[in-house]
């Protein structure tokens, strides 16, 4: 099939677009993103696979959002030679048609015809899936964003396997040799599933034998516990009887007693110890007290005389730097007084030079200020002539686009009059004498030559009248020539103007006004560079310099430079006598705040020795000082026996051994628990023991332990007869599977055979290997290495997928099944490179089958050497 015309309305997005003359090879279809090449390609598959009467979703689907229209789709196509053209129209008016071959098909027919053509299973009640119900179509037309997935063989399967059969022969035994494998298949699976492993009754023979042996398992197991149970029963009856014989529980509660009495006994020393530690430690506390109290009052005596040393050395300090103060204060008072005679030379010196220098600056402005008079008049007239050609250029609403849209109209009125005059009837009047001519309803005598463009009546003194009319198509003539000449005059008012010669005089003096504008605007930023307010502000400061203080001559006042030197000299003694006078202030200053500092600490000092020596008297009336004395003496006697009475108590204690007397506690107490503990637990055990086997029996399980021993022989005999059966059954299928596979180089190797000489423009030594069964790519061979398909990059799998399409379609196509490739932005994701090589890929193919490509991107395509068409 070979597609020639394409015509879509209303689908989807779509409102109407035609794609015609579509050429046997290669074809280039280009839009923007969101333009509708996609859903062109949707509408391809609805006119084809879509019955016409489908609903819900799917019809939904193919109207435009939010409207309700009558999507539909016109298709011409070629197929062996014969024309033919379909048309389809979805959920309102449904209606399908076929014509081409000499017969018309209309209705449900269409949808029948469809599918005997090219050999595809019409959908059921809804949508129609690429892979189920397309054949063919659904290898060869890629959608956008699958070109590097899996080919989607799906319904095609059947169609290349006939082709490749037509081809190569009964190759694999043909339709006899697939029932033969697939009845070894279906032997094979009656006992093995796909992975080999048993299933349904082979495996339920499996597991029985399997379950028989675990219960035979769980009774033996259940025998050996039953027999363990009476060993374990003997075992605690003996555990009893060693107890009832050692009479161990009372042998250990009798230690239990010895070992209380004997951490009594250690508990009272213990009791003494803590005592004689209590006693101690207020012994040592009291002592300490009285040791601290007799220090503290040494310490008292010892930082009054301190303060008392202090206090006379601030004295002498102070009344040292009092003497050193009035001879800093003469000498501070002779340097002060120099400075200010040095500092009044200065300011004379400086009045001097300032007059010089003002003086001079009026000179300067006074000069500046006439030049700048003159430079601003200068300017301002440039201004005011420049504002003058601004507002004619202002109050001018005409542009050199409206002259020539007015010449434009002015043209088509012209053009319309004399198409006008042309067409008119021209008369001649030739009156004899004074007869005259007059036009009905009109007092007025006509002209001799007359051009009527209208029906006319002129009455004829002294003969009647003549109804003179035009000839055919007058009227649009004359209506046109009214539309242009009123276009002429609404567009002249609209502008201003009366006529077109007014309007070019007044384009003209625009012109020259917006050039008399630009002059004036050079000249004037020529002038006034930064505006005539900057200009006008810099003369006022001028004239402000020039008018200011005394009009005397700087010449008058002497040399300026001499005048400065005698400035710098007199400012130089100054500085050296500020600076020695700001030095001998600085001094005084500091010995100011020794003074105060000295003085602060003088009167500190007896503040401090004042107060030491009030607190020690007050202390010394509290206690005396031999009071203090004694009563360190007697603490440290009372501390010196409390350490005799503890020592002797934790001798006591130490020779008791508290810690083996109380371990030794412990563990009677533990032991005597723990007797007593296995002894109930023992006789609880044995108790339970009893009352288990007593209730178990023994010849129970032992019966039913050979009854399962027969079983297990009879299902072992049987297990191996099914499993020399299945083993055969296996061996047969996969032999078959073997010899099929041994086959599989013949029966795909055209497949290799087309792809080659594709594959050898992108990549050399390279062959691609295809599934056998589902025709799906299984791996790339490059250079020897295989890799599989899932492996390589997006790249490589999208242009591995569009050459194994092309060869699948060579094969159809010489089968009897031609179609055309549909490619909806298939090579996204090739690099520039490798898209150059498939460029040619495409080329090749398209020598023998129609190639339609739809993309975005026409700047990849541009090159190709296709017709373009655009959405």
């Amino acid at each position: 099939m070979k597609l020639r015309r394409i015509e879509v309305r209303d689908f989807r997005k779509l409102g109407h677009v035609v794609i015609a003359d579509l050429a046997d090879g290669l074809n280039v279809v280009v839009g923007d993103n969101e333009a509708g090449k996609s859903t062109l390609l949707a509408a391809l598959r609805a006119v084809l696979f879509e019955r016409h009467r489908v609903g819900g979703n799917v019809a939904a689907s193919m109207q435009p959002y939010g409207q309700t229209v009558r999507p539909q789709v016109w298709l011409e196509f070629e197929r062996d030679g014969v024309s033919w053209k379909l048309h389809k129209a979805f959920c309102q008016k449904q209606e399908a048609e076929l014509e081409g071959g000499g017969g018309r098909w209309t209705g449900d027919a269409v949808e029948e015809r469809l599918a005997e053509m090219f050999g595809f299973t019409p959908p059921g009640r809804g949508e129609s899936k690429p892979d189920e119900h397309h054949g063919v179509f659904g290898l060869l037309w890629v959608e956008q964003g699958t070109s590097h997935q899996a080919l989607g063989v799906g319904a095609g399967r059947d169609h290349l396997a006939a082709a490749l059969e037509r081809e190569v022969g009964q190759v694999t035994g043909g339709e006899r040799g697939r029932l033969l494998l697939a009845a070894a298949e279906a032997r094979k699976a009656a006992f093995w599933d796909k992975r080999n492993n048993p299933r349904d009754a082979f495996k339920a023979l499996a597991v029985d034998l399997e379950a028989a042996r675990e219960q035979r398992t769980t009774i033996q197991q259940q025998l050996a516990a039953y027999e363990s149970k009476v060993a374990r029963l003997a075992t605690l009856q003996e555990i009893l009887n060693r107890h009832r014989r050692d009479d161990s529980l009372r042998v250990a509660e009798a230690r239990l007693v010895a070992a209380q009495k004997a951490a009594a006994v250690v508990a009272q020393y213990q009791g003494a110890l803590r005592t004689a530690e209590i006693a101690l430690e207020g012994a040592r506390l009291r002592h300490e007290a009285a040791v601290g109290r007799l220090a503290a009052r040494e310490k008292a005596r010892t930082e009054l005389e301190r303060t008392k040393r202090d206090f006379d050395a601030a004295g002498a300090n102070l009344a040292e730097a009092q003497g050193q103060l009035a001879r800093l204060e003469l000498a501070a008072g002779i340097a002060d007084s120099r400075s200010r005679a040095a500092e009044s030379a200065v300011r004379e010196a400086d009045s001097v030079v300032q007059r010089i220098e003002q003086a001079a600056v009026r000179r300067q402005a006074r000069e500046t200020a006439a030049r700048l008079a003159q430079q601003l008049a200068a300017a301002e007239a440039a201004d005011q002539a420049r504002l003058r050609a601004e507002a004619i250029i202002v109050a001018a609403a005409l542009t050199p686009q409206d002259l020539k849209q007015l010449e434009g109209l002015e043209r088509a009125a012209d053009q319309a009059r004399l198409r006008l005059e042309a067409a008119s009837a021209r008369v001649t009047l030739l009156p004899e004498g004074e007869h005259v001519v007059q036009i009905e309803g009109s007092d007025d005598l006509v002209e001799p030559e007359l051009v009527l463009s209208r029906d006319t009546t002129l009455v004829l003194q002294g003969y009647g009248r003549i109804h003179i009319q035009p000839g055919g198509g007058i009227g649009e003539l004359v209506r046109a020539s009214d539309e242009a000449h009123q276009a002429l005059v609404r567009a002249l008012q609209r502008l201003g103007q009366t006529d077109l010669t007014v309007a070019r005089l007044a384009l003209q003096r625009i012109a020259d006004a917006r050039s008399e504008e630009r002059i004036h605007t050079q000249a004037l930023s020529g002038l006034a560079p930064k505006g005539l307010d900057a200009l006008r502000q810099e003369l006022a400061r001028s004239l402000l310099l020039a008018g200011t203080g005394d009009t005397e001559d700087a010449a008058g006042l002497g040399d300026v430079d001499a005048a400065r030197s005698k400035a710098a000299e007199a400012r130089r003694l100054f500085e050296t006598l500020a600076a020695e006078a700001a030095q001998a202030n600085v001094a005084l200053e500091a010995v100011r705040r020794d003074i105060a500092i000295l003085a602060e600490r003088a009167r500190v000092a007896a503040h401090a020795h004042q107060r030491l020596r009030d607190e020690l008297g007050a202390a010394r009336e509290a206690a005396p000082d031999q009071a203090l004395e004694g009563d360190a003496l007697t603490c440290r006697l009372a501390r010196t026996e409390a350490e005799a009475n503890w020592a002797t108590a934790r001798d006591a204690v130490a020779a008791a051994d508290p810690e083996a007397t109380t371990l030794a506690v412990e563990r009677a107490i533990q032991a005597e628990k723990a007797i007593r503990e296995d002894i109930d637990r023992t006789e609880r055990e044995r108790r339970d023991l009893d009352v288990e086997l007593r209730a178990l029996g023994k010849d129970g399980l032992g019966e039913e332990l050979e009854t399962l021993n027969g079983r297990i022989e009879l299902l072992e005999a049987r297990l191996k007869t099914t499993t020399l059966e299945a083993e055969a059954a296996r061996l047969l299928a996969d032999t078959l599977a073997e010899a099929q596979r041994e086959t599989k180089e013949k029966w795909l190797a055209p497949v290799r055979e087309r792809s080659a000489p594709y594959l050898r423009l992108i990549q050399n030594e390279s062959s691609i290997v295809l599934s056998e069964g589902s025709f799906e790519i299984e791996r790339l061979v490059r250079n020897g290495v295989s890799e599989p398909f899932a492996g390589l990059s997006v790249g490589a799998r999208e242009q591995i997928a569009v050459i194994t399409r092309l060869a699948l379609a060579d094969i159809l196509r010489e089968g009897g099944q031609e179609s055309c490739i549909v490619l909806d932005d298939a090579l996204v994701n090739t690099d520039e490179g490798r898209l150059e090589r498939m460029h040619l890929v495409l080329h090749k193919a398209a020598q023998r089958q129609q190639i339609l490509i739809l993309t975005c991107r026409e700047r990849d395509f541009l090159q190709l050497g296709a017709p373009i068409r655009r959405i």
